[in-house]
């Protein structure tokens, strides 16, 4: 049960990182589709 536990923690983790490289990337006016390529990110619409 350990793992799983650390699993679903790096999960949790892994979707703050990936929120603030989103917000990071709309800040500096990057690409966010070549990001969402890069991190495997899903959006609920499309961008």
């Amino acid at each position: 049960m350990n793992n799983q536990d650390n699993k679903q923690q790096n999960v949790f983790l892994k979707i703050l990182e990936d929120q603030k490289a989103i917000r990071e990337c709309i800040q500096n006016k990057g690409d966010l589709k070549k990001l969402a390529d890069e991190r495997h990110i899903r959006f609920a619409t499309p961008i």
